[in-house]
């Protein structure tokens, strides 16, 4: 052993133009110092190597200010600070990588955002989203069963870590108690169960009041209400706003001005106040008209008619208990049929899209009732999509449904409320 030590001491002492034996047993060569991944739970940020950057995109709900990500570097490097440490991301934050001989550096720029936080509102007549307001509004022979069931899924269901959801009432829109401009999209839901010809007056029904929280005020017209809630909705819509009309609520589209006159609204409503037994053992559908590669027509699961081209969707399964109410455009008559049903049906579409301005997105397998149009952005003006037959109905009686209408619906408001951020 002494003899080792004495034989290392010499070379050490040696050098030539072609050799050089280091004496630090303990010496690193230097490596790589790079940082090649970071992430927050499962989401994994987007590396600039050139730009020596990080950038990352959270969910709106995420709490920036106590972030705790997973940072990957190259093999035996170290990096401050390190993987794993609770780091406030309100400002950029610079990570160092250290190489294994610990000379060698880069440091990295981390850039946190959070994405937009969709607001949504679902407006109905109760004064709040409760059972009991529901019920309050039920008369012998009326009832908002269809609303009521919208309205506790869209509370249940639409809200998530980039959504916000609010419910509130007619009343609170006519009277300026609730700021729409705050919300991206909003959703106006009426289906009344009463007669159709009467509720498919929406909003003024000049005899009758179909907008109180109190419930509908027979032979007791709300000219002023409906009107202030008209203001409201028109103003919101004016300035940007995207909003779906359910149902009944769809007769408003003249109103609010998505399109220009009376007879361009809606013009074929229907139906009676209870369940169509008749209607419970067939499933009813529709077929989507336009483009597949919608993000509203995401998840819709499609079936096969022979009655019906395709894509064609089951909205109501055998054995739901169907109310076979509708407020739809009818194109066998109306100003796109001057000649009614004798002529060419594809003459009458193109005839019903140039005047109305709107684009039909669903429609029955006969193609001549649009239940579905949409109203694209213009100017100062948002979307208005309105969803309008009787195969788009919220109350089962208790039958389990298919998830296509809630999957419709999600779809839609989530698309309007995306227009917002929309550039």
């Amino acid at each position: 052993m002494k003899t080792s030590m004495r034989i290392m001491a010499l070379m050490c002492m040696i050098a030539s133009t072609s050799i050089f034996i280091s004496c630090k047993e303990d010496e690193v060569t230097p490596g790589e110092a790079f940082l090649i991944g970071f992430a927050v739970g499962d989401i994994n940020g987007s590396i600039d190597e050139a730009g020596k950057t990080v950038s990352i995109e959270l969910p709106a709900a995420a709490d920036i200010t106590a972030v705790t990500p997973t940072v990957t570097v190259s093999a035996n490097a170290t990096v401050s600070p390190e993987s794993g440490a609770t780091v406030d991301f309100t400002d950029p934050v610079v990570y160092t990588v250290t190489d294994q001989s610990g000379t060698v550096t880069a440091d990295y720029t981390v850039t946190i955002e959070q994405a937009d936080l969709r607001m949504v509102a679902f407006i109905g007549v109760a004064a709040e989203n409760t059972e009991a307001s529901w019920d309050a509004l039920d008369g012998g022979d009326y009832d908002l069963n269809d609303d009521q069931a919208a309205a506790a899924w869209f509370e249940a269901n639409v809200a998530s870590s980039t959504t916000e959801v609010a419910y509130h009432s007619i009343e609170d829109v006519a009277n300026n108690e609730i700021d729409l401009s705050t919300y991206h999209s909003i959703w106006i839901q009426f289906d009344g169960g009463w007669w159709g010809g009467e509720v498919a007056q929406f909003p003024n029904n000049a005899n009758h009041c179909l907008l109180m929280e109190s419930g509908i005020g027979f032979d007791t017209p709300c000219e002023t209400l409906s009107a202030d809630f008209v203001a409201a909705v028109k103003a919101y819509y004016e300035a940007g706003g995207n909003i779906l009309l359910g149902n009944f609520a769809g007769s408003m589209v003249d109103e609010i001005g998505a399109v220009a006159s009376a007879d361009l609204a809606p013009n074929n409503s229907f139906g009676g106040v209870g369940v169509d037994e008749g209607a419970t053992d067939g499933a009813w559908g529709v077929r989507w008209a336009g483009e597949t590669s919608s993000p509203m027509f995401d998840g819709i699961v499609t079936s096969t008619d022979e009655g019906c081209a395709a894509p064609f969707f089951i909205t109501l399964e055998s054995g739901t208990k169907k109310k076979n109410r509708s407020n739809q455009y009818n194109l066998n008559f109306g100003p796109w049929a001057p000649n009614g049903d004798t002529d060419p049906l594809e003459d009458r579409r193109a005839s019903f899209e140039s005047m109305t301005g709107g684009k039909i997105l669903i429609e029955n397998c006969g193609q001549n009732e649009p239940q579905m149009v949409e109203w694209a952005a213009s100017g100062s003006k948002g979307t208005v999509i309105t969803i309008l037959g009787g195969t788009y109905d919220w109350y089962v009686g208790g039958v389990a449904n298919n998830d296509n209408i809630p999957t419709l619906t999600e779809n839609i408001l989530l698309h309007l409320a995306d227009k917002a951020f929309e550039e």
